[in-house]
């Protein structure tokens, strides 16, 4: 089960996705964060579940995807990126969101580096102040 947290950043992932102008067509989370709408959840990309999917104008698609600190440095997240990055860079209209805490930034953006895969346009971040996120106990 997701965290408060994950589905935090999904709902803001949600909302950049919305703005962005795709339609929320997916959705791994609680729909209640997004919306009335509920959504089917995504089918799997490559051997992974997408947090959010989009679609704009029946052509073109954006994959969010949030993490949380400790997920940065794990295996799973750099083949979720690569993977992900691979189907979206097939039309120039697609998109990947990746959604994290703000204290986790430096850490993304090393890990980006390390996969080849920074200054992309086609790759979109949106970075959450931790006084914004929800608190956990067990973090």
């Amino acid at each position: 089960m997701a965290s408060e947290r994950h589905n935090f950043i999904v709902s803001v992932i949600a909302r950049k996705m919305r703005s962005s102008g795709f339609e929320i067509i997916y959705l791994d989370g609680k729909p209640q964060d997004i919306g009335t709408k509920r959504f089917n959840i995504p089918p799997r990309i490559i051997n992974h579940r997408p947090d959010i999917v989009g679609e704009k104008d029946g052509i073109f698609f954006c994959i969010g995807e949030a993490k949380t600190q400790n997920d940065i440095h794990s295996e799973r997240t750099k083949n979720q990126i690569i993977d992900f990055l691979a189907l979206v860079r097939q039309n120039s209209g697609n998109k990947l969101i990746l959604g994290i805490p703000l204290d986790a930034k430096d850490d993304l953006e090393k890990l980006l580096v390390k996969l080849g895969v920074v200054n992309l346009e086609q790759l979109d971040f949106v970075y959450i102040p931790e006084l914004l996120l929800p608190y956990e106990e067990n973090l």
